[in-house]
């Protein structure tokens, strides 16, 4: 074969090859995995996530369901309890179920298709070679999402949804009121066997409360495991912030000597305060708060 000829192959396979890029991000820009809700909100399309996503869901409503039903409010009517173990466990259970809401609808920072760095910001960012669009550092692309989180931390498939800079200080307070409703329900489980009395005035009758033994052995095993789930989201999401690393970035990062990673000076109060905001750490934990301080990146159309 002359050269003429193979040089031409080479072009053919080049122009074919840069051709599939660019549908392939055609495809990627219309968000076929999103879908968009009035207010705001976002839903991502994903089999194996609604999977993981109803389980929790389930879980949590049979927990906030099973024990104020059989536990909390029998106990309350009998005199046996006072209000406020209820009230706080309805509280924790409804902050969570919210939480939980709030985090599968959020938008963890999809950086939107015609965003440009200015001259400013250029050289700390990269390119996607998917999307085909300039990103801030820490920005992955999103298999299950189909498209690119600002400071992508992980695809979390309990929430069918990223955890990413915008929504990674909902994340962290969902783990955390979730851990607090776990051990909460664990408690009132080891206390409905072992201490609190038989109710009086329950309907012997129903269903519920026939098979009410069964019913709280459930509630104990989904209790471990929700514990389980939101306790080691706690731990893992507190030493990211702390050492300034994602989760995609601690894999990466893993392989290399520690002379070859970043520096970081940043304190440990100053790394939360990027993540959950300013002013007294208080309203860290408050599960009410729309949204969070954010910090300040310069885009070409405005500012984030």
């Amino acid at each position: 074969m002359s050269f003429e000829k193979t040089f031409d192959v080479v072009k053919f396979l080049t122009q074919s090859s840069q051709k599939e890029i660019e549908i392939e991000a055609a495809y990627y820009r219309k968000s076929p995995n999103i879908i968009f809700l009035p207010g705001g909100f976002q839903f991502v399309r994903h089999v194996r996530g609604y999977l993981s996503m109803g389980s929790v869901v389930s879980a949590w409503a049979y927990n906030s369901f099973i024990l104020p039903k059989l536990v909390l409010f029998p106990l309350w009517q009998d005199s046996y309890l006072s209000f406020f173990p209820v009230f706080a466990f309805c509280s924790l259970a409804f902050i969570t179920g919210m939480l939980l809401l709030r985090c599968i609808f959020s938008d963890p920072g999809r950086i939107p298709f015609s965003e440009r760095a200015t001259s400013a910001d250029q050289l700390n960012w990269t390119h996607c070679q998917r999307c085909l669009i300039q990103r801030p550092l820490k920005s992955h692309h999103c298999s299950k999402c189909q498209r690119c989180i600002r400071k992508m931390d992980h695809h979390c498939p309990w929430i069918n949804n990223c955890v990413g800079e915008d929504n990674q200080w909902l994340f962290l307070l969902l783990v955390f009121y979730g851990s607090m409703l776990s051990v909460y329900g664990l408690i009132l489980d080891v206390l409905y066997f072992y201490v609190f009395p038989k109710c009086i005035s329950c309907p012997r009758e129903s269903l519920l409360f026939e098979y009410q033994q069964f019913l709280m052995y459930g509630v104990f095993a989904s209790g471990i495991c929700l514990l389980f789930v939101c306790s080691s989201q706690v731990f893992t999401q507190s030493v990211n912030i702390i050492v300034d690393k994602t989760t995609v970035e601690s894999l990466i990062f893993a392989r290399k000597p520690l002379s070859e990673r970043p520096p970081d000076n940043t304190s440990a109060y100053d790394k939360f305060r990027i993540v959950c905001g300013p002013g007294p750490i208080w309203k860290w934990f408050n599960p009410f708060r729309r949204k969070r301080w954010k910090p300040y990146f310069v885009y070409q159309q405005h500012q984030v």
